[in-house]
């Protein structure tokens, strides 16, 4: 007989996905009994089915699920029309360790929902721990049919899909010519810049004097003191407000050559955290930033205590609208920050094959309900339902087709008590934006036009552009696939960690000094292998969308 080596690190990792995943598929629910679901999303009348309970894992630590699961009425048609019980689990930190526990030990809940451009799937494809959409619709749903070029898009070596992508753009659905808005969206509180005068920030330099004059002048509002500039929050890889700030200062990711460029190692990158660090100098950002989670930045938001935000308004809609709820004059509007040259930004637009995806766990024992589920949320029916709620009820038709919130549900939201949460309306994880975005109703109130992504983005749209080549597209076949991965991983792990030290050097020469370092160990760590790995998922990606060169500026 032969006996498993289990090492220290494997068996901690088991017992993380055992505790964190142990309400695994399959246990039944006598709570409620439920007619069977049809493939359209319709419910027979025969015959009857218990209820049966399932885990969803989220990769996001601040998720969070929009209504009262349970007791609103979207969980309560899950239950009563697929005869399912979910249960929503997220992760404490970034979520690697729970990603690498599951890939390791083939423990993998019912669902898993991760960011498109972490390449999890790819692992756990290999392990055998998935079941591919592909099988599951013809199985079960042969007349679901996803969007052909995103669903290719996903498509492993051994052709099977096993995702399904939230916030994804059909090349069958744009509009030719269309020009979108771009994802980020870095905002500044009006009033306060109003009562500075409205200077002068049209480069990095200008920009940070602005923010002194708000922490000299200003100082505090509502009697609590004002933060001039406010990140993401830090994660294990990094921060998301640099990986914008890369595209307002306009550093390229291809070369002129048509080859893939490392942005870390383009001069101008030096400029995003020089900026960064003059402003933690100068006393610009809260040192609480480098430990604050989402929900305190979503606090402070709302609080007013924030001036600039390098995030997107999207993001923190919930918390402007708090904020001017109890303050009308406390409003947030987007302003373009440019690289000290003064080039224009190269903003990526809202077009691409989706935010995040969603799979299904091949040991899971509601394949059927589960695969209805999605077929539903991802119909039209499910996407009127998740943005706009129950006819009659928080919506009603308007001639054009579009849509008017009623009096209920406006109330509701205006009480802001939590009643809003009854419907269970906003759940995201399958959403198709672009199928309702020109449903909803012209805003008329002065919140709902104030915050309407048409103002809030409007002077961006310029400075936007399809940028989604930058990203690649994945080789399944690929023979270093699973060790560029680990290398990527090794990277960005070891790039989270330095950044900090970098944006809080106490000199900018401290900074460059550990900034230098870093990117010298990156190419210790194989940087320039995974280099030309990213730069053939490049070409394959432009291969896929018929195009020569990606960075838009090369294609003026």
């Amino acid at each position: 007989m032969k006996y498993r080596k289990w090492t220290a690190t494997t068996l901690v990792m088991l017992l993380a996905a055992m505790s964190i995943l142990s309400a695994c598929s399959g246990k039944g629910n006598t709570n409620g009994q439920t007619g069977s679901a049809s493939p359209n999303g319709g419910t027979s009348e025969t015959p009857k089915q218990e209820v049966i309970d399932i885990d969803w894992y989220v990769n996001l630590s601040w998720w969070k699920y929009s209504g009262d699961y349970g007791k609103d009425k979207f969980s309560q048609l899950i239950r009563d029309r697929f005869g399912l019980n979910i249960n929503f689990i997220t992760p404490a930190g970034d979520g690697s360790e729970q990603m690498s526990a599951m890939i390791a030990t083939g423990a993998v809940p019912d669902l898993i929902t991760v960011e498109s451009w972490l390449d999890y799937k790819s692992s756990l494809v290999k392990g055998g721990y998935l079941i591919s959409m592909n099988e599951l619709i013809e199985k079960y749903a042969p007349d679901f049919k996803p969007y052909e070029d995103i669903f290719n898009w996903y498509k492993e070596s051994d052709g099977n899909t096993y995702v399904l992508p939230n916030y994804a753009y059909s090349s069958h659905a744009m509009k030719p010519g269309e020009k979108l808005v771009p994802n980020s969206g870095f905002t500044l509180r009006t009033d306060i810049y109003e009562q500075l005068g409205r200077p002068d920030i049209s480069t990095a330099d200008k920009f940070l004097d602005a923010l002194e004059r708000v922490k000299n002048e200003v100082k505090s509002y509502d009697g609590k003191p004002i933060i001039p500039l406010q990140l993401y929050e830090f994660t294990a890889n990094g921060n998301s407000s640099l990986d914008w700030l890369q595209e307002y200062f306009a550093i390229p990711y291809e070369k002129a050559d048509g080859q893939f460029a490392n942005r870390l190692y383009d001069e101008k990158y030096w400029d995003t955290i020089r900026f960064l660090n003059d402003a933690y100098r100068r006393g610009l950002i809260s040192k609480d930033n480098f430990t604050d989670k989402r929900d305190q930045v979503n606090e402070k938001i709302a609080s007013g205590r924030v001036f600039a935000s390098l995030t997107a308004p999207q993001d923190f809609t919930d918390s402007m609208r708090t904020l001017f709820n109890n303050d009308e004059k406390a409003a947030y509007e987007t302003f373009v920050l440019r690289n000290y040259e003064g080039d224009d930004p190269v903003l990526t637009d809202i077009r691409g094959f989706g935010w995040l995806v969603t799979m299904v766990g091949k040991d899971s024992k509601a394949h059927d309900r589960i695969i209805k589920l999605l077929q539903f949320l991802n119909s039209k029916e499910g996407q009127h339902l998740v943005h706009f709620g129950w006819e009659g009820e928080t919506y009603t038709y308007n001639e054009d087709g579009t849509i008017s919130w009623t009096e209920q549900y406006m109330d509701a939201t205006t009480k802001q008590d939590g009643s809003d949460k009854q419907w269970g309306m906003g759940f995201n994880l399958l959403m198709d934006w672009y199928s309702v975005k020109d449903l909803f109703p012209k805003p008329e109130k002065l919140v709902d036009i104030y915050l309407s992504e048409e103002n809030m983005k409007k002077p961006l749209v310029d400075y936007s552009y399809d940028t989604s080549a930058r990203i690649g597209k994945v080789i399944p076949d690929h023979p270093d696939r699973d060790k560029m991965q680990e290398a990527s991983n090794r990277i960005s792990l070891y790039w989270g960690r330095e950044l900090p030290r970098m944006i809080m050097a106490d000199s900018e020469e401290k900074a460059r000094s550990i900034f230098d370092e870093t990117l010298k160990k990156l190419d210790e760590m194989g940087r320039q292998e995974l280099d030309q790995y990213s730069n053939e998922l490049f070409q394959n990606a432009k291969d896929a969308l018929g195009i020569k060169h990606s960075w838009p500026l090369y294609n003026n």
